[in-house]
C-alpha cells in the first residue's frame, strides 16, 4: 500500500537534494516578491535555476516585458543570496491554468403534471375563450398519461 509522507519528513535519504532544491526555490520566490514592485510581483513566479540562469514565469507578455527591465538588478540582488549563483534571468510567459469548464447544463425532462394538476389544467381550459390557449392547456393536461 502507498503511504504518503509529510514533506518535512523527507529531509533525509534519497529525497534530501529534492527537498533542499525546493526550499531554495521557495526562498527565492519570497525574495523575488520583496524585490519586485507591487503589481509586478503578483504576476511573477520562480520556475527553476539552471546553469546560473534563473527562470521566471509571468502570466502575460506585458508582465514579462516589465520583468525583463528588472532582470539585471535582480541578478545582482539575488546573487548575494547564499545558495544561489546567478548570471542571467530568463522570462517565460505562462498563462494561468484554466480551470475545467463547467459541465453543460443538462436538459430538463419535460414537466408532466400529476393527476390533480392535470384536472386543474382541464378545468382551466374549459373556462378560457382563446382556442389556442385552450388547446395548449389540454395538451399539457394529457401529458400526465405518459408518465
Amino acid at each position: 500500500m502507498n503511504n504518503p509522507l509529510q514533506i518535512n519528513k523527507l529531509s533525509g535519504g534519497k529525497y534530501a537534494s529534492l527537498v533542499a532544491r525546493a526550499r531554495i526555490l521557495m526562498d527565492l520566490q519570497v525574495l523575488l516578491d520583496e524585490l519586485l514592485p507591487a503589481p509586478l510581483n503578483e504576476h511573477c513566479r520562480v520556475l527553476a535555476i539552471r546553469d546560473e540562469t534563473l527562470i521566471l514565469a509571468t502570466n502575460s507578455p506585458v508582465w514579462a516585458a516589465r520583468l525583463r527591465f528588472h532582470a539585471p538588478l535582480l541578478v545582482k540582488q539575488l546573487s548575494s543570496h547564499q545558495n544561489v549563483n546567478l548570471r542571467t534571468v530568463r522570462v517565460r510567459v505562462r498563462p494561468p491554468e484554466k480551470t475545467t469548464p463547467p459541465a453543460p447544463a443538462r436538459r430538463q425532462a419535460a414537466l408532466r403534471p400529476g393527476k390533480t394538476g392535470a384536472a386543474a389544467l382541464k378545468q382551466a381550459a374549459q373556462t378560457v375563450s382563446d382556442a389556442g390557449l385552450k388547446t395548449a392547456l389540454l395538451k399539457l393536461a394529457n401529458r400526465q398519461n405518459f408518465r
